[in-house]
């Protein structure tokens, strides 16, 4: 067991200075960052990127709105004489007409009807107008950046079973690539484990699997940590276990085919994903001249 002893994980030791997982189950890191402005040690194009499609089509629009709010604020202050066409003398249909107004000069479209006359009036269009062609420029590439962002198309089983095995016991999660036209080349998988030991400090062990390396992962994906001489759970009972409170995380890399390049997926189980005495249920069937892998059945378990 000691040769597996793992003391590289970034991780500290004392378990009274860490909270919770180490690894959330959406595999982000349960970290989070403090004595520094939000200015230093936040990046705006890396949120833009990983923040999900509703979120990010929320700011995209609430930017539009904001930066044409603005501009129509600024018309209005340059005064009735400063543009030409506005047909709308009430107040809220005014304001209606200027907001427009900037939504086709912020756009470049500019229809025509409306346009600026004087200085002030033209000035501001003109700084719109530069502002729209940056605000495309920056929207394209984040729409670009998101499409083209090699992904990991990784789905992992919700929990881990703890199961006969050859004679012996072993833990198991299972995983699988869902999307069609994305597999996953030379996938390789290292698992770790975090133990609390009686003087309350962590200790990480690297698992011994039965296979950590596939070269093409076209079906599911068994993960097997065989309990033996080399296991930090050799010869301890489930409650033993239990009370170790172990968080098994796990790190994936492979080669994807459609992005050509190296995408990563990460998962971890703390004790409360844990099942004791269940197996895994197969997901894939012969079905006349082809095999169907059927994803539905990902997290379906049974009694030994």
């Amino acid at each position: 067991m000691k040769e597996n002893l793992n003391q590289d994980t970034g991780f500290g030791e004392k378990s009274t200075d860490m909270g919770g997982r180490m690894v959330n189950k959406d595999g982000s890191f349960n970290i989070k960052r403090k004595g520094i402005s939000v200015k230093d040690r936040a990046s705006g194009y890396q949120s833009m990127l990983t923040m999900s499609r509703p979120r990010f089509l929320a700011t995209i629009f609430l930017f539009y709105f904001l930066m044409n709010c603005f501009f129509t604020a600024l018309y209005w202050l340059a005064g009735p004489s400063g543009l030409e066409g506005v047909q709308k003398v009430e107040f809220w249909d005014r304001i209606k007409e200027l907001f427009f107004f900037s939504t086709q000069t912020l756009t470049t479209v500019g229809y025509g009807r409306i346009n600026p006359i004087s200085e002030a009036a033209n000035w501001i269009a003109a700084v719109e107008s530069l502002i729209g062609f940056l605000s495309l420029a920056i929207a394209t590439g984040l729409l670009y950046g998101r499409f083209s962002r090699p992904r990991a198309f990784i789905r992992f089983s919700d929990f881990l079973v703890y199961t006969h095995y050859k004679g012996t016991k072993a833990l198991m999660f299972r995983l699988v690539c869902y999307k069609d036209d994305h597999l996953l080349m030379n996938a390789e998988i290292k698992v770790n484990v975090r133990i609390v030991t009686n003087d309350h400090s962590y200790r990480f062990f690297n698992l011994k699997l039965e296979r950590s390396r596939v070269d093409s992962l076209v079906l599911n994906w068994t993960v097997v940590h065989p309990i033996d001489e080399e296991s930090p759970f050799y010869g301890l009972s489930q409650k033993e276990i239990v009370n170790l409170q172990p968080e098994i995380s796990a790190y994936l890399t492979g080669f994807d085919e459609v992005y050509s390049s190296i995408v990563v997926a990460r998962i971890s189980y703390a004790i409360q994903d844990f099942k004791f005495g269940f197996k895994f249920l197969p997901m894939y069937f012969s079905k006349s001249m082809r095999t169907d892998l059927d994803l539905s059945k990902l997290n379906l378990i049974d009694q030994e």
